[in-house]
């Protein structure tokens, strides 16, 4: 048949400058065909413009997708780096107690577990908080000189610097929101800030004799997207152990981070086994649960209401090569009177469709990625009200996700259109 002989010896010569030699490329009968039908304009503008849009609606819909992938990831990377400047690996609590009491022979014993890097003693608590005539509640964190090796909290520390070591050193570092709301500068500028706690020998006098109080200057201010962060202040341990009336030995917590490539779990329950039921040990992971299940979920949703969204978008694909089927019609009865069968036919459609899909999700995924490191870059768009840039990450596994939606998606619908075949009346 005219066509087999077609398929089996058609070829390309291309030459090559400055050779002479000429090499034959084999090109497959529908691979020829569909390549054609797809750079050549038709005659028909309604089909040209549909074609277009198709390709248009899958470079718009591919890159919103990889856009909003990148930038989950990135707030998903700010959310853990941030858990991180605020939560231990593993923490240490009193079951009985608001404060725990520690003795040598409980920290030798958490120094010897396997896997133990340092630990940090903290003290919470809730403590009034004044400037000038400004006031209001604030959450104290007495921390001693080993914090800010145990979690990342110089991190977010944008302005000053973090508490200098020693424990006679009166000062403080608060969040910017705090230092907004009680008109807190750097040192002595705005004046310093007056930490007052309920006193334990004067219940009964007046206001000002029944709180304790201490005066702090602000050394440094953070950054903080959480809503009970932004009321915390940092200070020395020993400060906020004389503030409240404690002894050296009492804590609230006890801060421990592990050694690098340590399974965190099997350290927290070897603390467990060491410490005995009168403590509660928690990893990071489980002091963010409620976080770390919504991130799972939030993730799961995403992915499918923006592969519902590509899928929508490929039906304007399935549009294009039905109407293209319908304006080739005079084309297909030539191809079958020369020796074509419908299996032939079907694939000249089906790459038809291919070429329209993952032309344009290849544009849009390049697209995609230039927004993504355009942002990394040069931080274009900033969170409302910070100067906090909006957080992307280049996530390779976001790439992989898209394209393996594109590639499903695309052969899906050039499939169901080439199916179109049998049902259009040649």
């Amino acid at each position: 048949m005219v066509l087999n002989y077609f398929h089996n010896n058609f070829s390309f010569q291309l030459s090559y400058f400055p050779r002479k030699k000429k090499i034959p490329l084999k090109v497959s009968f529908s691979n020829f065909i569909s390549s054609k039908y797809y750079r050549s304009k038709s005659k028909w503008n309604i089909v040209n413009i549909i074609s277009r849009s198709a390709s248009f609606v899958l470079v718009i819909a591919v890159c919103s997708f990889f856009v909003v992938l990148s930038v989950f990831s990135g707030l998903k990377t700010f959310g853990d780096n941030y858990t991180k400047a605020f939560d231990p690996e593993i923490k240490i609590t009193s079951n009985n107690n608001k404060f725990l009491l520690t003795n040598e022979t409980n920290e030798t014993k958490i120094k010897n577990i396997k896997g133990v890097s340092k630990y940090s003693k903290i003290i919470e608590e809730k403590v009034l908080v004044q400037n000038e005539e400004n006031n209001g509640f604030a959450n104290l964190h007495g921390v001693d000189s080993f914090y800010n090796s145990v979690v990342e909290i110089d991190s977010i520390i944008s302005i000053g610097k973090w508490l200098s070591p020693g424990s006679e050193n009166q000062e403080v570092v608060v969040s910017y929101n705090l230092a907004d709301n009680l008109d807190l500068g750097l040192f002595n500028y705005g004046g310093g800030l007056s930490i007052l706690v309920p006193s334990k020998k004067q219940k009964n006098n007046l206001f000002k004799k029944s709180f304790s109080s201490s005066f702090h200057m602000v050394s440094g201010l953070f950054n903080s997207s959480d809503v009970s962060d932004q009321k915390t202040l940092f200070t020395t341990l020993n400060s906020a152990q004389k503030l409240l009336g404690l002894n050296e030995k009492m804590f609230s917590a006890i801060a421990v981070k592990t050694t690098v490539n340590s399974n965190v779990v099997e350290v927290a329950n070897q603390i467990k086994k060491v410490l005995g039921k009168e403590y509660t040990v928690k990893t990071r992971r489980e002091l963010n649960e409620t976080y770390y299940k919504m991130l799972n979920a939030e993730s799961l949703i995403l992915n499918f209401v923006l592969g519902l969204i590509l899928i929508v978008a490929m039906f304007n694909t399935i549009g294009a090569v039905i109407i293209l089927i319908i304006e080739k019609k005079k084309d297909i009865q030539t191809l079958y009177k020369i020796g074509a069968n419908e299996s032939q036919i079907t694939k000249v459609f089906f790459k038809h469709g291919l070429y329209l899909s993952y032309s344009g999700g290849f544009i849009g995924l390049v697209l995609g990625c230039l927004i993504v490191f355009l942002q990394e870059q040069f931080n274009l768009i900033l969170l409302s009200g910070t100067s906090i840039p909006y957080p992307v990450t280049f996530d390779f596994n976001n790439f992989l996700i898209v394209i393996g939606w594109l590639l499903v998606v695309g052969a899906g619908g050039s499939f169901v259109s080439s199916i179109a075949l049998k049902k259009i009346k040649l």
